[in-house]
């Protein structure tokens, strides 16, 4: 049995679009070496098969070839023999596509200039700056009637936001004179562009994003497959269809990006066709400055637009042919069958929901807006042009032509912010100056007329892309509004963008001026700080951004004045299928959007929809808010009057509560004259009757009677003072009622052999009290203290007063004789006591018991202040 002598196979692939790879095997068979090698490179892509040519296919190089040239097996067969500038072929490609080509080399010159000679693979075996190096006359890169399909498999090395140079270029037929036909190529910015350039007779073209996220997000690992296909119908909108897919074995259908549209087909004239870069050897000096950084293999080129279930990583026994007929032509909807749809609606700048197709009211809230409305057909019909008119029925007297593309907006503001005017400048279509590329256009100078209403405050400029279906590239500079005249000073001052953060950038920001829009990104400048200008290079359909700027004017200039506004454009853009209305400064009220579609051909076809649309009015100019006024006013005036009268007879009530409380003090003060003072005068009348009349006859008598006389005389003057102290609005206050029973204890006990100790605050807040409530109080304590004086012998008497803020608790007690509770009260007239406190909204409690004093206590409410009635 031989024995197996292990050693040592190095395998060196020098390539960008794999790693050196050193294997160590056993010997073994062949086929076994073979294996491996095969797997370099790969990723989950299963085997593929290869493509073989069939009546479509104009051009197949599967660029397997260690060396030129390469076969091209397609219906037009040309070889290529042009390997230049280093491209390296036989590089590992896909199982079953053998090889590749590998375009990330150069020959010399400064990569991310415009003089690098980088690696490229073109028909004529070097370049030329005549015809010499052109594709001859029997290549052909489109069918009978314009369609067409471009396509390749990639591999990068390096992404596009690290590459060097701008532009990362797939396919091309370009030169150095005049014929300059297209590009297919992939920005810095990650955008898949296919450009007709300025001798193809076309215009238009398609620009995508390439996915960032998600299964074909762009890698450097994996193999990608992408194509542009074009139906063949010119002026179609939507008439290119781009690609994008990363290759795996879950892979069944092509993915597409975006859209495109072509406004002619192309026109059959030959440049200098080139794979991996762009077909020029001097512009402005030599090289190529748009090699392609990675691998580039099974380059297609076919007379139709392909099926995107027949391409090359679908299994040949599942791919779905390409049919001229199926694919290009789809039959014409019936009359009822093509309606309109209304894509979106905005409701200033903000998308509002609504039901498509549906007559339910979109409902907005009351005040001036900005509306929106983008509109569409689903899919246009083959081979037919459409033409869309659309109107706003309550603000448009006539139809009005919807817009595509990119614009210049200019809004005039008031004092308050709110838009008064808007012009809208389109940009659809191919500029005048451009020329491939926004770097290679030449900026055409455009002025326009624009009215400043007298109430403008604020100039408002927005450049934007438009709908978020509309690609392509704008650029603006220069931007100036000023009056007619020589001297005049120009209103806008933020046009030259020379001044600014990071000029130098694409992503820089002029000073003044700010991003915007869904996906702000998609707003650049040109990146040359020495002449900066805004551009806008939107390759996403489903997105839109904007610059925009906002400057005040002074309106005594300006206001109620046509000035002009200019500024410098170039443009290629390629409107997408949505077409836009819009309208500013829509009032409350009721509105319909109709928009009406025409399809011209052998069997026209119309289209329609409505969307109505109330704007809820202010509520003060609503139906029921004249009548609602006019009762709440009739309810106010009724509810003032209703309150005028109460007001008044509550002023009156209070009136007669004073002249009743007035008259009952009268009463009152009448009572006591005549029960007390009364009663004291006839005493003094009869003492000094009697006196007189002894006072011959019995002397003792006389002198007995004028003591009595004197006595009940300085009696009178304390009841006076009493009857004085009741009534006299000085003493209103709890500290004068303090000092007035002070002063009534003192004077009832001064001659008598009783002690009264007195326990009352010396200091008691100036609490107001009532006439009536004082006096009866004060009749209440000294009737107490005389009902003591004549019962209770000789003893010691306590006074007491505490007040809690809103209550007075007076106590008097004595260790006199007492007297048996609940009999002969009424004697001493205990019973007069109650009363006096049930006057005034209080308790007397008498408690006695004999020869163990008796006890008074007198708790009363104070009462609540008030102010007599005002005359």
């Amino acid at each position: 049995m031989t024995p197996v002598v292990p050693f040592q196979c190095h395998v060196s692939l020098h390539s960008h679009c794999s790693d050196q790879i050193e294997l160590v095997a056993y010997r073994a068979p062949a086929v076994l070496i073979l294996l491996l090698l095969s797997e370099v490179g790969r990723s989950d892509v299963p085997p593929l098969t290869p493509y073989s040519s069939d009546d479509h296919t104009l051009h197949l190089w599967h660029l397997d070839e260690s060396a030129p040239p390469f076969g091209d097996i397609g219906r037009f067969p040309t070889p290529l023999r042009g390997l230049l500038n280093g491209a390296e072929p036989g590089q590992p490609s896909i199982p079953n596509l053998r090889n590749a080509i590998s375009f990330n080399h150069d020959a010399g010159g400064e990569p991310g200039t415009e003089n690098l000679k980088g690696a490229i693979l073109t028909i004529s075996p070097r370049l030329h700056a005549d015809n010499r190096d052109n594709a001859p006359p029997s290549f052909k890169y489109f069918g009978k009637d314009g369609a067409f399909t471009f396509e390749a498999l990639l591999k990068f090395d390096t992404l596009p936001a690290d590459a060097e140079q701008s532009e990362l270029t797939i396919l091309s037929m370009d030169d150095d004179l005049d014929s300059r036909i297209f590009r297919l190529l992939i920005d810095r910015q990650g955008i898949l562009t296919l450009t007709p350039m300025s001798d193809s007779g076309a215009s238009g073209g398609a620009r995508a994003s390439i996915p960032t996220e998600g299964v074909h997000a762009i890698n450097t690992e994996d193999w990608f497959h992408v194509a542009v296909t074009y139906s063949g119908i010119e002026n179609l909108t939507n008439n290119l269809k781009v690609y994008w897919t990363r290759l795996s074995s879950e892979v069944e259908k092509a993915n597409r990006i975006g859209s495109g549209t072509l406004t002619d087909d192309f026109n059959g004239r030959l440049g200098d066709f080139a794979i991996g870069n762009e077909a020029r050897q001097s512009w402005p000096d030599d090289g190529e400055s748009m090699p392609f950084p990675g691998c580039i293999d099974e380059v297609r080129i076919s007379s139709l637009a392909r099926n995107p279930r027949d391409f090359v990583f679908i299994p040949v026994e599942k791919r779905i042919p390409s049919n001229a007929v199926s694919d290009v032509a789809t039959p014409l909807p019936g009359p009822n069958e093509l309606p309109l749809i209304l894509a979106n609606v905005l409701i200033d700048g903000k998308a509002a929901e609504f039901k498509n197709q549906s007559r339910e009211t979109l409902v907005l809230e009351p005040g001036l807006h900005r509306l929106d409305f983008d509109f569409t057909y689903p899919s246009g019909p083959a081979n037919e042009p459409i033409y869309l008119r659309c109107q706003l029925e309550g603000v448009d007297e006539n139809w009005r032509e919807s817009t595509r593309g990119m614009s210049l907006v200019c809004q005039v503001r008031d004092e308050n912010n709110q838009i008064i005017s808007e012009a809208k400048f389109d940009a659809d279509g191919t500029s005048k100056g451009w020329a491939n590329s926004s770097e290679e256009s030449t900026l055409t100078s455009r002025a326009e007329p624009l009215f400043i209403p007298a109430a403008g405050r604020f100039i408002y400029i927005a450049v934007t892309s438009g709908s978020p279906d509309t690609t392509g590239s704008l650029v603006i500079d220069n931007i100036s509004i000023d009056l007619p005249g020589k001297d005049s000073i120009p209103l806008w001052q933020n046009g030259d963008f020379s001044r600014g953060d990071n000029l130098d950038s694409r992503q820089g920001l002029p000073q003044r001026w700010s991003r915007r829009g869904s996906d702000p990104t998609i707003a650049l400048i040109t990146g040359d700080a020495s002449a900066s200008a805004l551009v806008i290079s939107d390759g996403d359909q489903n997105h839109y951004g904007e610059w925009a700027c906002l400057q005040s004017f002074d309106p005594v200039t300006y206001g109620g004045r046509t000035v002009i506004i200019s500024w410098d454009e170039a443009y290629n853009v390629i409107g997408g299928s949505l077409h836009r209305a819009t309208y500013v400064n829509v009032p409350s009220g009721n509105y319909t959007f109709r928009a009406i579609g025409l399809t011209t051909g052998n069997s026209p076809t119309t289209a329609s929809l409505s969307l109505p649309i109330f704007i809820r009015l202010p509520f003060w100019q609503r139906p029921w808010f004249t009548p609602m006024l006019a009762g709440a006013i009739v309810a106010l005036l009724a509810l003032y009057l209703f309150r005028l009268a109460r007001r008044r007879a509550r002023r009156r009530l209070r009136e007669l509560a004073f002249q009743n409380a007035l008259e009952k003090d009268r009463t009152r003060i009448a009572r006591d004259m005549h029960d007390d003072l009364g009663t004291r005068i006839t005493v003094l009348n009869l003492s000094a009757s009697v006196a007189l009349r002894e006072l011959d006859q019995n002397p003792e008598v006389s002198r007995r009677h004028l003591g009595k006389l004197n006595h009940s005389a300085r009696d009178l003057v304390v009841a006076m003072d009493d009857l004085v102290w009741a009534v006299d609005p000085a003493h209103d206050s709890l500290d004068q009622l303090a000092s007035h029973l002070t002063r009534l204890a003192e004077e009832i006990f001064r001659d008598s052999p009783i002690r009264c100790r007195l326990d009352i605050p010396s200091l008691l807040p100036p609490r107001i009290l009532g006439s009536d409530f004082r006096h009866q109080l004060s009749l209440a304590v000294k009737e107490a203290l005389h009902n003591i004086l004549r019962h209770a012998g000789p003893c010691e008497t306590h006074l007491s007063l505490k007040y809690d803020g809103n209550r007075i608790l007076i106590e008097i007690r004595d260790d006199g004789v007492g007297f048996e509770s609940g009999s002969g009260s009424s004697r001493h007239g205990l019973e007069y006591l109650c009363k006096r406190l049930e006057e005034i909204g209080g308790t007397c409690t008498i408690t006695s018991s004999p020869d163990d004093g008796t006890r008074v206590v007198f708790d009363c409410p104070l009462p609540q202040q008030t102010n007599p009635a005002k005359p």
